[in-house]
């Protein structure tokens, strides 16, 4: 796999995606409620499988997003002289 930077803007269009599909599906549950159709038959398999590699994937970049700031406010107080040496 091929790491991509994301910068705020484009994990921004990612998220509007996800909350997009998330819309529609809260359109369709509407939609059945409104006209009393009991449910919906769907072929949820792989949909539920993606989902949980999502929710994995996610976890997983969170947390790596979580070391790289970490370690970027390091190195900026390691370049920021210290009270010390300033006085």
């Amino acid at each position: 796999m091929t790491l991509i930077p994301y910068e705020p803007g484009k994990l921004d269009d990612l998220a509007l995606r996800v909350l997009d599909l998330a819309a529609s599906l809260r359109e369709m549950a509407t939609k059945c409620r409104e006209n009393d159709v009991p449910s919906a038959d769907l072929h949820d398999k792989k949909a539920l499988e993606w989902l949980s590699r999502l929710e994995e994937w996610t976890q997983k970049s969170s947390a790596e997003l979580e070391v790289r700031i970490i370690g970027h406010r390091g190195a900026k107080r390691a370049r920021q002289p210290s009270k010390s040496q300033v006085s």
